[in-house]
């Protein structure tokens, strides 16, 4: 059963509630790799209306708390850029164990984790889909989850 106000849509990997979309980040596929927008694009926090700004923090808990039961990252990191695209989205990303032992590899010389950095080596490094790894699968756990949590939005 779907929460009042949210929506599975019929596109494929996309969640949405009243406010927002949920969906994979398409060119990066790592599994649980969250994109968060909101369904009225706006340039700025400040242009959202009280609605969506209300909804907001609920939303990118439900969301982070759903990649941390179907993924089970080390850290979820959450960012906004809006630097490629204009209109606000958020990232959630997962840091798995994986993910920073390959990093590590890569950048022997940083002996600190800087989530930043760690983000912009993997969204340069994994443009296509990692063999083994199953990012629609994994939205789909994501997607199910969420439809039956409380995010109305």
């Amino acid at each position: 059963m779907t929460p009042a106000g949210a929506e599975p849509i019929a596109k494929r990997n996309t969640f949405m509630n009243a406010r927002f979309r949920i969906e994979p980040c398409a060119s990066c596929p790592i599994p649980g790799y969250l994109i968060v927008s909101p369904r009225v694009p706006v340039s700025s926090l400040a242009e959202l209306s009280p609605d969506a700004q209300a909804a907001l923090g609920a939303t990118l808990v439900a969301a982070t708390r759903t990649i941390e039961a179907v993924v089970n990252p080390q850290r979820v990191y959450c960012a906004l850029f809006a630097e490629e695209t204009r209109s606000v989205h958020f990232h959630l990303f997962p840091r798995s164990e994986w993910l920073l032992l390959s990093y590590s590899r890569a950048h022997p010389e940083d002996t600190e984790i800087s989530g930043p950095r760690l983000m912009d080596w993997v969204r340069r490094t994994f443009r296509k889909p990692i063999t083994g790894m199953h990012s629609d699968e994994t939205f789909e756990k994501i997607r199910t989850r969420l439809t039956s949590s409380m995010i109305a939005g």
